[in-house]
Order: structure tokens, then C-alpha cells, then sequence
């Protein structure tokens, strides 16, 4: 159980350090309580700090289902195993992608953000938590896509399950915690506010 977003991103610092990758990369973290961990990560291992807006695609009948995510350039990635029994079709899904992608360019309008300087370089994912998995999956696309060297994912507590799945998409997992039984971030955390548009604008500045 980590105390708050800060002190989860100092003990996944420490877990960095003395990475052979850190010579020449840059930390990406992910809105909203990703961009707390992120930016305590980046300040001790003194690395350039950006962000990704990634969305989630629900499933309009049951929202709490991930069928995928997307984000920056329109990169998505689709559970195929979620997508297949979801029933819905070709034109159902381009609909929801579109409508998401949407979403992900006023985002990064409003936190006037722009695509990451990744190439060549380790690109570390940041993440105050990972459940499913879609987001960080996107996130690795979209970073290799920019042309980063590596994608390394960096989280406080990954559920076990969602830790093998990722393992194809990241050249480097660090974590935490890594438990069997998980249904939310925030149960691993004494102190888990939310984080205001706000504070995010103001850790990205």
C-alpha cells in the first residue's frame, strides 16, 4: 500500500536507477494520476518529461469494459478477445474510434501538448497504476511509432494477469506491486485524489 502518487513514484525512481537505458531517455506519463508518479520519477532521475493522452474505447452497453484505447496520430490498439464478444461491428467500432480520437485531440489541445522527442531514446511509460492493460499497450505503439529506441513501462502496481500480457510490448516491465487479485487502482493507495485539470497543466509547465 503506497502512502500517495508521490511516494510511489519515489520507490519506482529507485527501482530506475542504474538502468543501463537512462544514459539517453525520457519519461511519458500518462493523465491524470500518472502524471504525479511521472513527474516525481523524472525530477530524481533528472529526465525530460512528457505526456501522452490516451483514451479508453468502451463498450457502450457495459462502460466499465475496455475494448481498447487510442491515442496521439490516431494509434489504436483493440483487445481482440473483448472486441470478438462484444458483438458490436465494423462500422460500430470506427464510429466509437472516431468519436475517442476526438476526444484525445481536444485534450491535447487544451493541455497544449505536443507529440513526444522520443526518437532513439528509451521512452519510460509512467503510470500511477495498470488494471487492464489498454492504456500502456497504446502507449507502447504509439511510442515505437515515434521512433523510441525502447518502451519501458514503469508503474507502481500492475495486476499479475495484465504484467504477462505486457510483456511482448515492453523491452522492460519495473513495478511495485504485482497482485493476483485486482479490481482498482486505488485500493493500493492510502491517499488517491483525484487530480484537477489544473494540477495537471501545472506539473506539465
Amino acid at each position: 500500500m503506497f502512502k500517495d502518487r508521490n511516494e510511489a513514484g519515489r520507490m519506482i525512481a529507485d527501482k530506475l536507477k542504474g538502468k543501463p537505458y537512462l544514459k539517453d531517455a525520457v519519461v511519458v506519463a500518462i493523465p491524470r494520476g500518472g502524471i504525479v508518479v511521472g513527474k516525481v520519477v523524472s525530477e530524481i532521475l533528472n529526465l525530460p518529461f512528457f505526456s501522452l493522452v490516451i483514451k479508453k474505447i468502451s463498450s457502450p452497453q457495459n462502460p466499465e469494459l475496455a475494448l481498447g484505447a487510442i491515442g496521439n496520430g490516431g494509434v489504436v490498439f483493440w483487445d481482440d478477445r473483448v472486441v470478438e464478444n462484444s458483438g458490436l461491428t465494423k462500422k460500430d467500432l470506427a464510429s466509437l474510434k472516431k468519436e475517442k480520437y476526438q476526444q484525445v485531440k481536444e485534450r491535447e489541445r487544451f493541455l497544449d501538448l505536443k507529440s513526444p522527442n522520443v526518437k532513439n531514446k528509451a521512452a519510460i511509460v509512467v503510470d500511477d497504476g495498470v488494471a487492464t492493460g489498454s492504456t500502456a499497450i497504446t502507449a507502447s505503439l504509439i511510442l515505437k511509432n515515434l521512433g523510441a529506441s525502447k518502451a519501458v513501462l514503469a508503474t507502481p502496481v500492475i495486476s499479475s494477469e495484465t504484467h504477462e500480457k505486457l510483456k511482448r510490448y515492453f523491452d522492460d516491465i519495473e513495478y511495485i506491486l504485482k497482485p493476483a487479485d485486482f479490481s482498482a487502482v486505488g485500493e493500493f493507495y492510502k491517499n488517491f485524489e483525484q487530480i484537477s485539470d489544473e494540477q495537471v497543466k501545472q506539473l506539465l509547465n
